[in-house]
């Protein structure tokens, strides 16, 4: 709005849109036609979303029960029939986020803050020389804006953001740990990121993406013109957020499963969409609020500030009004079916872990009929107990001569474990282990001793070449999410904060968010393993004497790569001073100072003796 003058068509609205988002409720503002309208449609468009996913979500929960080795009794090919589940996709999943948790979480550094333009700093005009600049004492300029101003600002903010994720943010590693997890399983998550004022600090949670709906069918996860999550609040929780003048004062019932719990929690729908409010013809982004079983109201809030309101250069009419982005989606494997679920190992695996689990029950059963056997007896042997069940070294005495005996039982032959079938169980195992780059080298087994190193490296650098991918798209991700946690403490930081970091304790201000470049995850997209951490520190280490390489870095990322804590304690900024070298040294120059000295005088003494030679000649 700034900028623009105040006296336009869309000026009343514009006001308006300012008030509306300083308010706590816009539905306060609303008569109860409008906001019964409002609570229909938002769940009618939930329904109507939450029917396109109907299908994934079944998938998903079958994907899940897979991964936690749920087992349901079997009828079939008998009561009590084998069931075991082989861990393929819970092997695949563990083994993935056990690779990416730590190249996420090392350390104490989670987010770098980046620098955008020139660092050489800004010097101080000469206002008494035009074109000049001030100088000080020892004859250089004096700045304005001193040299590695916006990298210290970068590092400030890094540090910053690093502390409130890790401390200040407690819930963040530990859901973050949860998240890699079950984006292996489901292939999408999803976090919302958002200034908490109960808690007075920002909060970035992981969403279940079962209970974050969106029409599968949507061009993007961007443009989707509806995003609802499935939020429980307990009633005492309602009535927090009534008497902070959130929520609506009224009952919203209860669920329809609580029955007679007084305590359970109510679901309520919190749809991120677009509404025309003002009645302007142009719809606005707000976050609604229904209670989903009741379906009554309570509350609706401005999803976007003045800073995303944009106006016509001309006529100064609203033009844009761009929504602020809550949530951030963590993707696995893009689907070729639907551009907001991914694809998980889920999706890859449960077919073979399927195929896998069946060919190993049939195996058991086959086993287990070998081992019971069974057959027929015939009515010429004096049996008056029907079944016939032997304890072990125990023998039943018959009143049947042996020949008869022998012709009157015939036993079934079972022949127990087909090998075909176990041949094509490795198969499938196998197979399911190249989709999920489960080798035996990558789950920390030693190769054959006849391998050479390079050979064993060379073999993990490609076995990971899927996780280096998929890396990639988590990376990204949580670019979008520090970008997101980086605007907020823009918004809502104090002017100065401090926050300690070990023993040291820092400061920083909302100005340096308002001045800085951006922020970034540390975490290196091409590095997914502390193996591949070490083999680039070892290639540098090459480096470390050669004059046009800086020998301290290179030492320094080395032990940054070993894990290593407090490198600057252990490095110094300078090699220590040997006196009895230093003595060495220059006792050394000293010498070859007066060799190169003794070397000019005699070149000058034959110079000399050749001029007078040639000076003898001429007379």
């Amino acid at each position: 709005m700034e900028g623009h003058d105040m006296d336009g068509p869309d000026m009343d609205l514009a006001e308006r849109l300012r008030r509306w988002i300083e308010m706590p409720n816009i539905a306060e503002e609303l008569d109860e036609a409008t906001r019964g309208q409002v609570a229909d449609r938002v769940a009618r468009d939930w329904r109507a979303d939450d029917a396109t996913r109907a299908e994934w979500k079944e998938n998903c929960r079958r994907w899940l029960d897979l991964a936690q080795q749920v087992a349901e009794p079997k009828t079939y090919p008998w009561p009590g029939a084998s069931n075991v589940i082989y861990p393929l996709l819970t092997v695949a999943a563990v083994q993935f986020a056990a690779r990416a948790y730590p190249g996420i979480v090392r350390d104490r550094d989670v987010v770098r803050g980046t620098v955008l333009g020139d660092d050489s700093g800004v010097p101080m005009p000469d206002p008494l020389r035009p074109g000049q600049v001030l100088t000080g004492p020892d004859g250089g300029p004096l700045w304005l804006v001193p040299p590695g101003a916006k990298r210290a600002r970068a590092t400030a903010i890094g540090r910053h953001m690093s502390w409130q994720l890790l401390d200040e943010m407690a819930e963040w590693e530990e859901q973050t740990d949860k998240l890699l997890l079950k984006l292996a399983i489901v292939g999408t998550m999803f976090r919302k990121t958002y200034f908490d004022p109960a808690l007075q600090r920002n909060v970035s949670e992981t969403v279940d993406p079962l209970l974050l709906c969106i029409d599968y069918h949507a061009k993007s996860f961007a443009t989707a013109p509806r995003v609802t999550e499935e939020i429980d609040l307990y009633p005492w929780e309602i009535e927090e957020r009534i008497r902070a003048g959130l929520f609506l004062e009224q009952e919203y019932g209860a669920n329809r499963e609580a029955g007679e719990d007084g305590d359970a929690p109510v679901t309520f729908l919190e749809q991120h969409r677009r509404l025309d409010l003002d009645g302007d013809g142009y719809a606005e982004p707000y976050i609604v609020t229904v209670a989903r079983d009741s379906g009554k109201l309570a509350r609706i809030a401005a999803g976007f500030d003045m800073d995303g309101v944009l106006f016509d250069a001309h006529d100064h009419r609203i033009r844009r009004i761009e929504a602020i982005a809550y949530y951030t989606k963590f993707s696995f494997i893009p689907s070729p079916d639907s551009a907001i679920y991914d694809i998980g190992f889920g999706t890859l695996l449960h077919p073979l872990n399927a195929a896998v689990n069946t060919s190993l029950n049939q195996m058991f059963d086959a086993a287990h009929l070998a081992n019971a056997g069974g057959g027929f007896v015939g009515s010429g042997m004096s049996l008056n107990s029907g079944a016939v069940r032997f304890q072990v070294g125990e023998y039943k005495v018959v009143n049947t001569p042996g020949a008869t005996l022998r012709e009157n039982l015939v036993p079934l032959q079972f022949a127990g474990p087909n090998p075909v079938l176990f041949q094509l169980l490795g198969f499938l195992v196998d197979a399911g282990r190249e989709i999920a780059s489960v080798k035996d080298i990558l789950s920390g087994a030693m190769p054959g001793g006849n391998v050479p190193g390079v050979l064993g490296l060379a073999v993990i650098q490609q076995g990971l070449k899927v996780f280096s991918a998929i890396f990639k798209r988590i990376h990204r991700s949580l670019g979008a999410e520090f970008r997101k946690l980086y605007r907020l403490n823009r918004l809502y930081l104090p002017d100065e904060a401090g926050f300690g970091d070990g023993r040291a304790f820092f400061h920083v201000t909302r100005a340096d968010y308002e001045q800085g470049g951006g922020v970034e995850p540390v975490s290196d997209p091409e590095i997914v393993t502390d193996m591949q951490q070490l083999a680039r520190a070892n290639f540098l280490l090459a480096f470390k004497d050669d004059p046009w390489c800086d020998g301290h870095e290179i030492r320094r990322r080395a032990f940054e790569a070993a894990a290593i804590g407090l490198v600057d304690k252990v490095l110094r900024p300078a090699p220590a001073s040997d006196p009895a070298a230093m003595a060495r040294a220059a006792e050394l120059a000293l010498r070859e100072k007066r060799e190169a000295a003794e070397q000019v005088s005699t070149l000058a003494e034959a110079a000399l003796r050749m001029a007078q030679a040639r000076k003898a000649e001429r007379e």
